[in-house]
């Protein structure tokens, strides 16, 4: 069934359609693609194993209908944010990190505010968003080939902006610096995303905060990383002196018999 015709089906069809993708994005967002099998969100659901075949046609099918349903309005906020400061640079001036930073985290943080793209699939409850933020998390880290080519589809535009804007606001750094440090921030927001339960284990619940200042702390700690001078690379010590190979001599007398053999 095409797009189309799944936006067509009926409001029955339409509910059953919605059991479906909100058993898949909670086992994903728990196990990862590999680990979500249909039976089980068919499971989850509580509708017919044949939901699928009929609907979507193949589980990748499915996870790209649920990825662009509930990525949509994060990847037209990053482009919006992304273009303006493409924009405002266009003199050939250099981006601000921070500017570029804020428009990556902050719209992930702020899912389902005022600043979503209208029309967009947004949660609506607190449960909601932490579904939304197990699954977003667990897409930007899983492997699976099916993801990852979903995620590069629906976010490749995005990113190859922030990137090529990242190279821009950081001439100081090296291309492979610059590459460790963009995998620390997609690394940071993914983990925040995905364990999020873990958060105050440390040092209890006081830091279960709300999103806005969660997102500020974590602003303010990878723009200070991501903004530090180029790592000084110590010399090289030099390699120790060749030695000579010392000559053993010993102190013994031969013997008669070592005498009578030369």
């Amino acid at each position: 069934m095409s797009a189309r015709t799944r936006a067509r089906a009926t409001q029955l069809a339409q509910k059953t359609m919605g059991k479906f993708l909100g058993a898949a994005e909670e086992i994903f967002g728990k196990h990862g693609y590999e680990g979500t099998t249909i039976r089980a969100i068919s499971k989850r659901a509580r509708v017919n194993l044949g939901t699928l075949q009929h609907y979507w046609g193949s589980k990748r099918e499915l996870f790209s209908h649920l990825f662009e349903m509930r990525f949509e309005g994060l990847r037209n906020e990053h482009l919006i944010r992304l273009r303006a400061i493409e924009a405002r640079v266009a003199d050939g001036s250099r981006p601000e990190v921070s500017d570029l930073l804020r428009a990556l985290i902050e719209p992930t943080f702020h899912i389902g505010s005022a600043t979503e793209s209208e029309g967009s699939r947004v949660p609506e409850s607190t449960a909601e968003h932490k579904r939304f933020y197990a699954l977003f998390g667990r897409a930007l880290m899983d492997p699976a080939p099916d993801v990852v080519a979903e995620m590069n589809r629906i976010f490749g535009e995005s990113v190859t902006l922030f990137i090529a804007l990242m190279r821009r606001a950081c001439p100081q750094l090296s291309e492979a610096e610059l590459d460790w440090r963009l995998n620390c921030i997609f690394g940071a927001q993914g983990f925040s995303l995905v364990y999020a339960e873990r958060i105050g284990k440390f040092f209890g619940k006081e830091a279960n905060v709300a999103e806005e200042l969660a997102a500020n702390w974590m602003l303010h700690f990878l723009l200070n990383g991501t903004g530090a001078p180029p790592f000084a690379q110590p010399q090289p010590l030099r390699p120790p002196a060749a030695v000579a190979p010392r000559l053993v001599v010993s102190s013994k007398r031969p013997t008669r018999a070592a005498q009578a053999r030369r």
